[in-house]
């Protein structure tokens, strides 16, 4: 029996399968690191490190610096210029496929949708349509899904069942499972097991009437499954990249101490025995009443008298300051640039943003490591860019009735705009490699146009080809002939080319 009260749309039940419940608990943790929710998570690692009245002393926690958010964002550069989606002809897409993807925005949401697949390591896209045709692409977080593969193909999900929030009936599963294409299954569930599909979805839709089919009636599931890893030998890779989540955790219970030693420990702190502060004493009460904890500040000043219980000398004295913050500062930036390095940023790649080049608050990637880091990614998430694309075109055909293609799509990726002097000098080198017999012209087009296969490269440069072959033998465009001397032109007026524009006459 499943566990957990699922009636509360802001608690998500656990599972009955331990082992499904184990990756659920830490994909949410990674999951409120990359929204913003994870204080309390801190509070519990401050507690587990330094106890609860050490937490209390030290403050408010400080969640100012999270590496772990900051590393996968700057990774997720594949979809920051809009990629190119291109028909089995090699043409760019248009019409109503181009259109769908365009009001889907999923483009635009796929820098976003990167870094959590980077982060939890797996991430989800459910497509539906509605009657008109529109298609609407909802994110699936993998700590809401149980899945099941077959042997030959241990990535790619046959069987999902995903947790969703029904008003009606609270927490339910979405259950589909393609893996016998003869009997396919689509049902809604109550976390707990009732079906209620009839009134959920307004009928049956297991077997013939399943509704998720392509041009050849086979049964397809309507998600895209997204790995990080190219290794494909496993559905779910929660765990990879666990010590980068750690050691955020831990980077911050540190940075919390850092705050509490510059707030409370920076300067040297003072005592005095056989004094008191000056009017704390009460004609009649004790000596222990009148005993004060005094909290002290490097701008106050404190007046002091002498103390009736204390008939001796009395002492003032200071301590030194009880921590160096700027040497604390500068080992824990040091950690995070450590995490940073080991978690796959190469070290030329970063470059510091405000503060000093020690800062740790801040990790961003330089343009170029950018672009490396789209081009090392680029053969992972291509094969699932051009799979949400056929899908897009096989629903969008049972919506519509329409006759889209629904194989042979190519995605193609555009690096992030050079600057001016990076592409005089990316164009140069190559060009002259060309001109030197050591690069070809397919080679030489797929570096200037990175992205691009040899195979869409072979293609441009026929049509280019052809096209420069076809206007060189129309001719360059006629010029008009040169002004006779007194044709009514003022002086220093000439005649402009027309290929320029001319007067617009």
């Amino acid at each position: 029996m499943d566990v957990l009260d699922y009636t509360d749309p802001s608690r998500p039940p656990t599972p009955r399968e331990a082992g499904e419940a184990v990756r659920w608990a830490h994909t949410r943790l990674r999951r409120r690191m990359l929204s913003g929710s994870w204080l309390i998570d801190l509070i519990e690692r401050l507690e587990r490190d330094v106890g609860a009245i050490r937490r209390d002393a030290w403050g408010v926690p400080k969640i100012t610096a999270n590496p772990f958010r900051t590393m996968v964002r700057e990774l997720a550069a594949l979809h920051l210029v809009t990629p190119e989606v291109r028909s089995s002809s090699g043409d760019p897409i248009f019409g109503a496929l181009a259109e769908a993807l365009r009001a889907g925005a999923v483009w635009a949401a796929m820098p976003e949708f990167q870094a959590m697949t980077l982060g939890l390591r797996e991430y989800l896209w459910r497509l539906s349509a509605t009657p008109a045709g529109a298609i609407h692409y909802r994110p699936v977080p993998p700590d809401l899904v149980i899945a099941g593969s077959q042997a030959d193909t241990p990535d790619v999900p046959v069987t999902i069942r995903e947790l969703r929030w029904r008003s009606e009936w609270g927490w339910c599963w979405d259950r589909l499972d393609i893996s016998d294409p003869g009997q396919p299954v689509y049902r809604v569930e109550k976390f707990g097991g009732t079906d209620v599909t009839q009134a959920a979805l307004g009928g049956d839709f297991d077997g013939d009437a399943y509704p998720y089919r392509d041009a050849l009636d086979e049964p397809i599931l309507p998600y895209v499954l997204y790995h990080a890893s190219a290794l494909r030998d496993r559905l779910w890779d929660w765990q990879a990249g666990i010590e980068t989540v750690e050691a955020t955790l831990d980077l911050a219970v540190l940075y919390t101490f850092l705050g509490h030693v510059l707030r409370d420990c920076s300067w040297p702190q003072r005592y005095v025995a056989g004094l008191r502060p000056a009017g704390t004493g009460v004609e009649g009460e004790t000596a222990e009443a009148a005993h004060q904890a005094v909290v002290t500040d490097p701008a106050t000043l404190l007046v002091l008298e002498p103390s009736a219980d204390s008939p001796g000398q009395a002492l003032v004295g200071q301590w030194q300051a009880g921590a160096d913050p700027a040497a604390m500062e500068a080992v824990i930036s040091s950690l995070a640039n450590r995490i940073a390095v080991d978690a796959g940023l190469p070290p030329s790649d970063i470059q510091r943003m405000g503060g000093t080049a020690r800062s740790g608050y801040a990790i961003a990637l330089s343009n170029e490591g950018k672009r490396v880091a789209a081009r090392r990614y680029a053969p992972v998430f291509r094969r699932y860019d051009e799979a949400l694309v056929q899908k897009t075109a096989i629903i969008l055909n049972r919506a519509t009735g329409g006759n889209l293609p629904e194989l042979g799509y190519a995605v193609i990726y555009r690096d992030l705009p050079l600057s001016p002097e990076e592409l005089g000098a990316r164009r140069k080198d190559v060009l002259e490699r060309l001109e030197a017999g050591l690069l070809s012209p397919v080679d030489a087009y797929c570096e200037l146009n990175p992205g691009t296969t040899r195979a869409q490269a072979t293609r441009d440069l026929t049509r280019i080809a052809a096209e420069r072959q076809t206007f060189a033998t129309v001719g360059p465009p006629a010029t008009a002939p040169a002004p006779e001397p007194g044709d009514g032109m003022g002086p220093g007026m000439e005649m402009t080319d027309m290929q320029g524009g001319g007067n617009g006459g």
